[in-house]
């Protein structure tokens, strides 16, 4: 069958779905291609040695019909759409779940390549933001890599009814499936993998939009909590949905876009838009993950950006740094709206790389000097104790939500929160909309 290019963005490849057993992000400073299916840390001068994992690719695949099946994708896929060896040497797996605007008529899948990009892909190594479409039976399919937009990650089980929504938001540079996913050699992403067996009767989504900073984009703060906000209002479009209890997972520049969402939620009134009306009533309880409250450090971000005329990004960076006037006023807003939610704050205890540019390969790598990137002033409500829960994590900035296995200590910690909010939630969040 033949495969049609949807559209072309000209961006760089996530440096977020590159897993680095050092945590050493990329980014590149031209056009060139930075292939991802190999995973690669270059250490300082003081460790040599170079690091290479191979580490299987996920791809989103949404139109599918509603009576499709893994194994009926699986076998299309390797039948009309890979070529040569490819056919019995690419391993291929699909996992079918629902689609979060709560379309029976459409389903959405997880298709994992083992280790390298097929062939009928290749243009989504150089442009990852693509979309790629092909013509399956009646109808057309389309893969992505940047997972933008809400997606479901696995389908809750269905003899007891959906206990909860949990909303994931990754941060600034970030990937919606990459930034939660482990850098251990099996690449677990705890969202998917874990929750699934732990948390079984919440329905539990990923948000991506672009702030990838090679984009030329001119998105401010507001721009972000608008795109969520008009996600949110097509995947929480019915009564019973938008009483059901929500649960937020936050890191960095992710929680800025949400309490900014928040904020704006509690000054909107039915007749704008039920479902933003009651969100703040629906929402029960966040897990923050290095959230920069009082701003990020920046420094190194705009130095990397310095070269490049009136960049569009550093007007955000101005928005998020140290001591930003807006942050201030929105963190004043949004400690009283949560005074009476659950609020769980994870903060990192270890410092993090600057980027650096690397003039042989021409790309900025995280092989700097060391910095607090979101210190705990910073990382903190400073709530008192009984408002907010405040959880140190042996962690830089970037791994503080990567766990790679069911035992690692922020995933249990994660877990213990998250299981008590599902078991309160309902009686709570029945009752404020009952009032």
């Amino acid at each position: 069958m033949p495969a049609r290019k949807r559209r072309k963005m000209g961006y760089h490849p996530s440096h977020e779905d590159v897993a680095t057993p050092n945590d050493v992000d990329t980014f590149q400073n031209s056009s060139n291609t930075q292939a991802p299916m190999i995973a690669t840390s270059r250490l300082r001068n003081d460790s040599p040695q170079t690091v290479t994992r191979q580490k299987n690719l996920v791809f989103r695949v949404t139109g599918l019909p509603a009576s499709q099946t893994n194994d009926a994708l699986v076998d299309f896929i390797r039948k009309d759409l890979l070529k040569g060896e490819e056919q019995s040497h690419l391993k291929v797996t699909a996992s079918i779940v629902p689609s979060c605007s709560n379309n029976g008529h459409e389903r959405v899948a997880l298709v994992e390549f083992g280790g390298r990009f097929p062939d009928f892909l290749s243009a989504l190594v150089a442009n990852p933001l693509e979309d790629w479409e092909v013509e399956m039976g009646n109808g057309d399919i389309t893969f992505d890599h940047h997972f933008f937009g809400f997606t479901q990650l696995y389908t809750p089980k269905a003899d007891k009814p959906v206990t909860a929504d949990i909303i994931a938001i990754t941060g600034l540079d970030g990937h919606a499936y990459g930034s939660w996913r482990g850098k251990r050699n099996l690449g677990r992403m705890w969202l998917r993998h874990f929750l699934y067996q732990d948390l079984p009767y919440c329905r539990t989504m990923t948000y991506g939009y672009n702030s990838k900073l090679s984009a030329r984009g001119i998105n401010t703060i507001m721009d972000y909590s608008r795109g969520l906000m008009e996600a949110l209002k097509k995947i929480r479009n019915t009564e019973e949905l938008r009483q059901r209890p929500l649960f937020f997972i936050a890191h960095s520049f992710g929680g800025i876009i949400l309490a900014h969402c928040l904020v704006k939620a509690v000054q909107t009134n039915e007749d704008d838009h039920p479902t933003i009306a009651t969100l703040h009533k629906a929402t029960y309880g966040m897990l923050l993950f290095g959230i920069p409250h009082k701003g990020l450090v920046v420094n190194d971000i705009e130095k990397m950006l310095a070269g490049q005329d009136n960049h569009p990004r550093s007007a955000l960076l101005q928005q998020i740094r140290v001591k930003s006037n807006l942050l201030e006023n929105q963190l004043a807003d949004f400690k009283n709206l949560v005074r009476d939610r659950k609020i769980v704050s994870f903060y990192e205890t270890r410092q993090t790389r600057q980027l650096q540019f690397d003039s042989d390969n021409q790309r900025w790598e995280r092989t700097g000097d060391f910095i607090s990137k979101v210190d705990n002033d910073s990382a903190l409500l400073q709530l008192p104790d009984f408002m907010e829960d405040k959880i140190p994590l042996d962690s830089d900035h970037s791994m503080v939500v990567k766990f790679s296995n069911r035992n690692d200590i922020g995933y249990t910690s994660a877990l213990d929160k998250l299981r008590q909010f599902e078991q309160e939630a309902s009686n709570v969040v029945k009752a404020r909309f009952c009032k």
